[in-house]
C-alpha cells in the first residue's frame, strides 16, 4: 500500500467511525475510491465495536496513558479501566513467613546480637553510675568502708562481664541470658545490702523515723530499674514478667526480713503499702511494654526477609510490582526481588500476568535475558520472583543523559537485543514491550553495556495471540506495531517493529512517532510513513535497514531477528 493510500485509509476510517454502525459499510464503499482502501478500512472497523483505540469520539483520552512510554493492556472493545485502585496493605506487611524455621532462627540470631550489644552497654552504664555515686560521696565526705568495698566488687564484676561479652562475639543464648541475670543481680544485691546496713545504722542511731524514707528511695530506684530493664533488654513478656517480678519483690523481702530480725519501736509500723504497689505496677508496665517491643521486633525482622533472601531497599517500581535489592541469607549473593503490587494483588488478571511473566522468563537461559533464580507464591497469596541483580542503567536512562548514541554503539546494542530475543522467538514467544526502559545496559564480568532484556510481563506466544487471548491489546504506544494495535495474531516480527522504533529514538533523540493524544499516535503507527531524513544525514545506510523494521506490513520486514542482526553487523 502506498503512502497516499495509507493517508486515504486514515481519513476514511476516522470519518466512518463517527457514523452510526449500520451506515458505515455503505459510506466506506461509496467513498473509498478503490477496493484495497475499502477492505483495509472495513477490516479496521470490525475491531471497533463502538470503543476502539483510535478515535477520541469513542474513547476518553483520560482513560489512556498520559505518556507514550507507559505500558497499557486491555481487551478490544473495552475501555482501559481508569478507576482508582483499591487501597491495600503494603506488600512487605503481608508477607507470611512467621511460622518458618528459617525466620525464627534469623530472629534468634538478631536477638542474640541485640542482647549482647545491650548487655555491653548496660555494664558500662551501671559501672559508670557506681563510679559517679562514689565520687560524689567522696566529695561530700560520706565515706563508708563497707559500702565502698561492696561498690568496688560490683564495678569489678561488671568489668569482667563486659570483657567476656566483648571478647567472645558469638556466645550461645543460654550464656548471654546467664550473664544478663548476673548483670541485673549484682547491682540489686548491692542495693539490698545498702538497704539492710543503712536500716540497721538508723535503728542503732535512733533515727527510726528515716527508715520509711530510706525504703521509699530504694523502692523508687527499683521501679526505675524495672522500667529500664523492660525497655532496654530484648526479651518476651514471660521472661520479662519473671525477672521484673523478682526485682519488684526484692526490697519488700529485705524490709520484712530486717524488721523481723531487729526489734523495731512500736511507733514504726510495717512498710507503707504504696511502695510495693509502685514497683508492682512498674513490673506490669515493663512486662506489657516488653511484649509489645518483642512483637514489633519480630514483625520487623520477618519483613526484612522473603524466603532465604533479605530485603535491603526498594530500587524500582513498575506497572506490575516493586523491585527490591536483596541478598541470599547464606550465599550472600545480591539479587533483585520483584513482588507483585499490593494494589494489584486483588486482581486475578494482574496475578496471572505476573506469574506468566516469571514462568516465561525462567524458561529463557540466554545471557542477554535477565536470569531468574527462584519464584513462587507465599501462604498469603503473594507472587514473587528472585532475579539476578544488575549494575548499570537502562537504555532510557542512557538516552536521558546523552540524548543520542553513535551508530556503532547503537548497533552493538541492537545485535545483543536480537541475540536475546532469538531464543524467545524460537520458543514461540513475542515480548510485545521492547522499549528503552526494558533494555538494561549492565556491567557483567568486567564488561560494560551487556544488554539484558527486562520485563516479560506482556509476553504472548504465537498460539495465544491466534487464540482466545488474541483480542488482548498490549504494549507501549510509542513502540507498538500496527498488527499489535489491531489485535491481530503476532509473531517475532512485531518485536522487530519495536526495535526499529528504539533505533530511531537512540540515533535521533526522538521516536519515529510522538503525536498526542495517544489515539493519534496509534493512528500514526497504522497509517503514517515515518520521515527518516535525519538518519540519512547520520549514515546513508541506516534508512533502508530501519525502513524494513518499520514496514506497516510485517511481510515487508526482516524475516526475523537473525536477519536484522546480520544487517547490523556491518557497522560494528
Amino acid at each position: 500500500m502506498s503512502p497516499d493510500e495509507f493517508e486515504a485509509v486514515q481519513e476514511l476510517f476516522l470519518d466512518a467511525i463517527k457514523l452510526p454502525e449500520d451506515g458505515r459499510q455503505d459510506y466506506v464503499r461509496t467513498h473509498a475510491g478503490g477496493e484495497t482502501i475499502a477492505e483495509e478500512v472495513l477490516s479496521l472497523l470490525q475491531y471497533h465495536d463502538n470503543q476502539t483505540l483510535l478515535p477520541e469520539t469513542a474513547i476518553s483520552v483520560s482513560s489512556l496513558p498520559e505518556s507514550i512510554d507507559e505500558t497499557l493492556e486491555f481487551e478490544i472493545g473495552q475501555v482501559p479501566d481508569a478507576s482508582p485502585a483499591k487501597p491495600s496493605r503494603s506488600v512487605i506487611g503481608l508477607l507470611d513467613i512467621e511460622s518458618s524455621i528459617g525466620a525464627n532462627e534469623r530472629f534468634a540470631q538478631s536477638t542474640n546480637l541485640l542482647l549482647r550489644n545491650r548487655l555491653i552497654a548496660a555494664t558500662f552504664v551501671l559501672a559508670g553510675m557506681s563510679i559517679v555515686v562514689t565520687l560524689v560521696a567522696l566529695i561530700f565526705g560520706d565515706i563508708v568502708l563497707v559500702r565502698l568495698a561492696v561498690r568496688a566488687v560490683t564495678v569489678a564484676l561488671l568489668g569482667v562481664f563486659s570483657w567476656i561479652l566483648i571478647k567472645w562475639y558469638q556466645l550461645p543464648r543460654h550464656w548471654l541470658r546467664t550473664i544478663e541475670v548476673l548483670i541485673v543481680a549484682v547491682p540489686l544485691i548491692e542495693l539490698s545490702l545498702i538497704q539492710w546496713f543503712e536500716s540497721t545504722k538508723l535503728l542503732i542511731d535512733g533515727e527510726t523515723d528515716q527508715i520509711e524514707e530510706l525504703r521509699a528511695i530504694v523502692f523508687t530506684v527499683v521501679s526505675i530499674y524495672i522500667a529500664i530493664y523492660g525497655i532496654f533488654i530484648p526479651s518476651n513478656w514471660r521472661r520479662t514478667a519473671i525477672v521484673t517480678g523478682s526485682i519488684a519483690i526484692l526490697p519488700t523481702v529485705v524490709s520484712v526480713a530486717h524488721q523481723s530480725t531487729y526489734s523495731y519501736p512500736p511507733e514504726i509500723q510495717w512498710m507503707h503499702f504504696a511502695n510495693p504497689t509502685l514497683v508492682a505496677v512498674m513490673a506490669v508496665v515493663a512486662t506489657v511494654g516488653s511484649g509489645i517491643v518483642h512483637r514489633v521486633r519480630r514483625e520487623a525482622e520477618s519483613a526484612k526477609y522473603y524466603g532465604q533472601y533479605q530485603l535491603i531497599e526498594e530500587i524500582g517500581r513498575g506497572g506490575m510490582g516493586i523491585v527490591y535489592l536483596g541478598k541470599h541469607h547464606i550465599l550472600k549473593r545480591p539479587a533483585a526481588i520483584k513482588l507483585i503490587h499490593g494494589e494489584a494483588a486483588g486482581s486475578p488478571h494482574a496475578i496471572a500476568q505476573f506469574e506468566k511473566e516469571v514462568q516465561a522468563t525462567a524458561t529463557l537461559s540466554h545471557w542477554n535475558t535477565v536470569q531468574i533464580y527462584d519464584y513462587g507464591i507465599t501462604d498469603a497469596g503473594d507472587f514473587y520472583c528472585v532475579m539476578e541483580y544488575l549494575r548499570g542503567v537502562t537504555l532510557q536512562q542512557r538516552l536521558y543523559r546523552r540524548q543520542t548514541l553513535d551508530v556503532k554503539s547503537m548497533m552493538e546494542i541492537v545485535i545483543q537485543i536480537c541475540d536475546g530475543l532469538e531464543e524467545a522467538h524460537l520458543k514461540g514467544m513475542v515480548h510485545r514491550d521492547i522499549k528503552p526502559a526494558n533494555i538494561f545496559l549492565a556491567e557483567v564480568g568486567g564488561r560494560v553495556d551487556v544488554v539484558k532484556i527486562l520485563d516479560f510481563g506482556l509476553v504472548i506466544t504465537n498460539e495465544e495471540s491466534a487464540g482466545e487471548q488474541g483480542h488482548m491489546v498490549g504494549g507501549t504506544p510509542a513502540y507498538m506495531s500496527p498488527e499489535q494495535i489491531r489485535g491481530e495474531p503476532l509473531d517475532g516480527r512485531s518485536d522487530l517493529y519495536a526495535i526499529g522504533c528504539v533505533m530511531v529514538e537512540a540515533l535521533t533523540g526522538t521516536p519515529p512517532f510522538q503525536s498526542f493524544p495517544i489515539t493519534q499516535l496509534l493512528a500514526d503507527h497504522l497509517f503514517r510513513i515515518p520521515k527518516l531524513d535525519a538518519l540519512a544525514e547520520i549514515d546513508a545506510g541506516l534508512p533502508p535497514v530501519i525502513e524494513r523494521c518499520l514496514a506497516k506490513d510485517r511481510d515487508n520486514r526482516f524475516a526475523g531477528v537473525a536477519e536484522l542482526r546480520d544487517a547490523c553487523r556491518g557497522w560494528v
